[in-house]
């Protein structure tokens, strides 16, 4: 267990060093690419759709069904973009594995439940989580329980590659054990996972909306002061030369990359996008 925990912290660690790198522009993200003028144009669309816009040519947005329910399950495709791998090759997106989120409200509390596999390198990334929040705007985290492995080719799940661990939050003191390890933050606002953001934008998203609050990035990694507010309406490109008109919104902060959210106009929220990895909705019930 201690090997399989210090791999996943260094993972993170590397992940946010890739993460500086990419806002400094050293590797070949979307956002990084030079343009003139604004980065809304014919050639790459509004800027929120640029890490998914290959993607978008063959995605039809999910039209059964409302998110701001008490009760519902939402499915995403996870969508990696990809580099040419040679020269003059057309950058693209690939699907890589699913996100399920379903969501339900009784006995004074919120509950989710999140499976999300993605695969890389032949092996399956499994993260299954029950998460317990509180019933307010932001559905402000409790307690959880979350536990990571992953399944190779082969079937068979690496015994060292699985994590349970437990948390809560308990105004604002962040406490997380695995086994006998514990560790802990402090934080200064609501707390939330990246899992539960699209709920409070079906909610309460507007074009005032801006708010601050601190990620539990995986329910593990710590991530202060975000900020997500309204970043205008704009018109993306689907399947068969249709156009939806999404409501957009951003989320900056520390140890984060933008993020973006768009929502049509039935306040779904069909695609979320983060520079390598995003999401595309395909169901929602």
């Amino acid at each position: 267990m201690k090997t399989a925990r210090i791999d996943r912290r260094d993972f993170m660690k590397s992940s946010a060093i890739l993460a500086g790198l990419a806002a400094a522009g050293r590797l070949p993200l979307l956002g990084a690419e030079p343009e003139i003028g604004s980065s809304i144009d014919a050639a790459t669309g509004p800027a929120a759709v640029k890490p998914i816009r290959a993607h978008l040519t063959g995605f039809t947005p999910a039209s059964d069904g409302q998110a701001a329910r008490e009760n519902y399950a939402l499915t995403y495709d996870i969508v990696h973009w990809e580099n040419g791998l040679r020269k003059g090759t057309q950058r693209g997106n690939s699907v890589v594995g699913s996100l399920a989120i379903t969501r339900r409200r009784g006995n004074g509390r919120v509950q989710y439940d999140v499976e999300q596999h993605t695969r890389f390198g032949g092996v399956d990334n499994v993260i299954e989580a029950q998460i317990v929040c509180a019933p307010d705007d932001f559905n402000a985290l409790r307690s959880w329980q979350i536990r990571t492995y992953g399944v190779p080719l082969s079937g068979d799940q690496v015994p060292l590659s699985e994590i349970t661990e437990t948390g809560e939050n308990s105004a604002g003191q962040i406490q997380v054990k695995d086994g006998d390890h514990r560790y802990g933050f402090t934080a200064s606002h609501p707390v939330v996972s990246q899992w539960t953001v699209p709920d409070f934008l079906a909610r309460r998203g507007s074009a005032d909306t801006s708010v601050t609050f601190d990620l539990l990035q995986d329910l593990s990694l710590f991530k202060a002061n975000q900020t997500l507010i309204f970043d205008g309406t704009v018109e993306v490109a689907v399947k068969d030369g249709q156009t939806v008109q999404m409501d957009t919104y951003a989320q900056t902060g520390e140890g984060v990359l933008p993020v973006h959210y768009l929502l049509d106009e039935q306040r779904r929220p069909q695609l979320i996008t983060n520079s390598l990895v995003s999401w595309a909705l395909t169901d929602i019930s």
